[in-house]
């Protein structure tokens, strides 16, 4: 037994000196091949960035290099764009003015004698401006970048593609004062279905983080295929052209030398054209508001259009466009005017041209301020259909809207669909024509309208005396007349319910249709001696007035108080 433990006992002294051996020969195997990596977090101040780690030992200097997070991955790996480097003894380093509205990176490793350590990535960290820019909105051509009240001016936008902007131009865009009083700037030149980064300045010269002044992103649409809607070569786009020069093009020469006849003339939305009598239309031609960022476009008339003289043209339309005199521009001027004739200007004005227009077309168009809108003179002034569609026309004198007076040129057909009509002395003046006419009016609202007068029944809403005519009147309404001073129909008072009653129908031979219309309760005007009445027979007495009726006519806004029931009026109010 003696001599067993003895063995065991040799045996394991000899297994303790043999591990001690091992030991020793790996503390001869010298240091490790590479130094630890360097723990690092990162704080951001203002545009600053404050990056801090603890001391590695063995380490004697530390590398840190930062980058633009241009990209990440599925798994949160982010991708970098290098924009500088630094190296420092010390165990924090600040990367100073940076880049606003940047995600940045930053890689930091050690270095030692003879050895480093592999990168360490610090959490990526945002630089975020306190910007008053409120957003981007964008069509397929053009932007508009917003801003708030308060804070930084802002004089400069710059837009550039989000994706590969090295290698697109930058589009820049001075903000005028009238641009920056209004919170928006618009940017026209843009490609569709292009993402666009729109940087501020309040600088018109300097650009850099002392002036940036914030930014917004917005990706374009689609572009419309103008070839398949309108024919291949058949259209104009005139969206991107220089909008000071673009406000006269209408009028000139070399504008008219690239239309062809049957071409769709696409418009800026907002921007003004100029329109006067010098622009005599000889061809079919559409006008329409393009993509738009926010309006119409808007022509400003300062004499009518005109026809030149022996042409049949097949068909003319103007589309979403803000038709103003520009007597009437502003809004304010507008709303006190008491003129009969708003400033005598009409949208197109003919006399004795021999021509046709077999359609004219009004189609999403406002209309304001004007003595007439279609008016022909003679009785070789000929327009055979005329159509008013979804149209807004507030404000139309003494010729009315469409008028050849007793003059006998072809009016065939005159067409009101689903418009709201307001403060117009009378709408239609078609006493002689070369064949009976028919006026269709459906589905609107009219307020304030025809002009109340006690003298006589020269300006009624319908103004067809003998003419054989053919009115027919579905699902609309009728508010009250437009007041005049003294109820004598001459100094006009907008927006104001007359006092004496209304004037509708001057028609000796009109042969009526009415169905599914309305009327408030106002009266008909008793006119002459003998107190005769110019109403329309059909109308529903709705028994209340324009305001239990609607909600602010006075204000132009016609959605309804009370229900009727019924389809009538115009659609926008339901």
């Amino acid at each position: 037994m003696k001599y067993n433990k003895y063995i065991l006992s040799m045996l394991f002294a000899a297994t303790v000196g043999t591990t001690m051996v091992s030991c020793s020969d790996d503390d001869n195997l010298g240091d490790a091949p590479r130094l630890f990596r360097p723990i690092a977090s990162a704080t951001v101040n203002s545009n600053a960035l404050k990056v801090e780690w603890d001391k590695i030992q063995g380490a004697t200097s530390y590398e840190l290099e930062l980058g633009i997070v241009t990209s990440t991955d599925e798994d949160g790996t982010n991708h970098l764009k290098v924009i500088k480097k630094a190296t420092t003894e010390e165990d924090t380093y600040t990367f100073d003015d940076l880049g606003w509205d940047e995600k940045y990176g930053v890689r930091i490793k050690c270095i030692g004698n003879n050895k480093e350590s592999e990168y360490y990535e610090v959490k990526a960290q945002s630089i975020n401006y306190p910007t008053k820019v409120s957003g981007a909105k964008a069509i397929d051509n053009a932007a508009r970048v917003s801003w708030d009240e308060g804070g930084q001016t802002i004089k400069y936008v710059m837009a550039c593609p989000a994706e590969d902007a090295e290698n697109h131009d930058t589009i820049s865009v001075k903000v005028s004062d009238a641009d920056y009083a209004q919170g928006y700037v618009d940017i026209y030149g843009l490609q569709p279905e292009t993402s666009y980064t729109f940087k501020t300045y309040d600088s018109s010269s300097d650009f850099n983080n002392t002036t940036y002044a914030g930014k917004t992103t917005a990706t374009t649409k689609a572009s419309v295929n103008f070839d398949e809607k309108y024919g291949e070569g058949m259209w104009l786009d005139t969206r991107n052209w220089d909008a000071k020069e673009a406000k006269d093009t209408l009028k000139t020469a070399e504008f008219w030398n690239m239309v062809k006849d049957g071409m769709t003339i696409i418009l800026r939305g907002e921007q003004e054209y100029k329109i006067n009598n010098s622009i005599s239309l000889d061809r079919n031609v559409t006008f329409i508001t393009g993509m738009t960022l926010g309006g119409n476009a808007q022509f400003t008339f300062s004499g009518g259009m005109n026809v030149k003289k022996g042409v049949n043209i097949d068909k003319v339309k103007f589309e979403s466009i803000d038709m103003i005199s520009d007597k009437q521009a502003d809004k304010d001027a507008f709303l006190a005017c008491t003129d009969k004739s708003f400033g005598g200007r009409q949208v197109i004005n003919v006399s004795g041209t021999g021509s046709t227009i077999s359609e004219l077309i009004f189609n999403d168009c406002y209309i304001r301020g004007f003595r007439g809108v279609v008016r022909g003179q003679k009785n070789s002034d000929n327009f055979l259909n005329i159509t008013f569609k979804g149209c807004t026309i507030d404000g139309v004198g003494d010729q009315g809207v469409v008028t050849i007076a007793d003059k006998g040129g072809d009016f065939r057909n005159v067409t009101f669909d689903d418009c709201t009509i307001t403060n117009i002395i009378m709408l239609c003046d078609l006493r002689k024509t070369a064949q009976a006419p028919t006026v269709n009016v459906n589905n609107c609202t009219f307020c304030y309208a025809p002009m109340e007068t006690t003298a006589n029944a020269n300006t009624p809403l319908f103004r067809f005396a003998t003419n054989a005519a053919n009115l027919n009147i579905t699902n609309s309404i009728f508010g009250p007349s437009m007041a005049t001073d003294g109820s004598a129909g001459a100094k006009l008072q907008l927006y104001t319910p007359g006092a004496k009653g209304s004037v509708l129908l001057n028609g000796a031979s009109t042969v009526l249709s009415v169905a599914g219309s309305y009327k408030t309760n106002f009266a008909y005007t008793p006119i002459g001696a003998d107190a005769k009445t110019y109403g329309i027979e059909g109308l529903i007495d709705f028994k209340g007035s324009e305001t239990d009726l609607w909600t602010n006519p006075a204000k132009g806004e016609f959605k309804f108080n009370a229900n009727l029931d019924s389809e009538a009026g115009a659609s926008k109010w339901k």
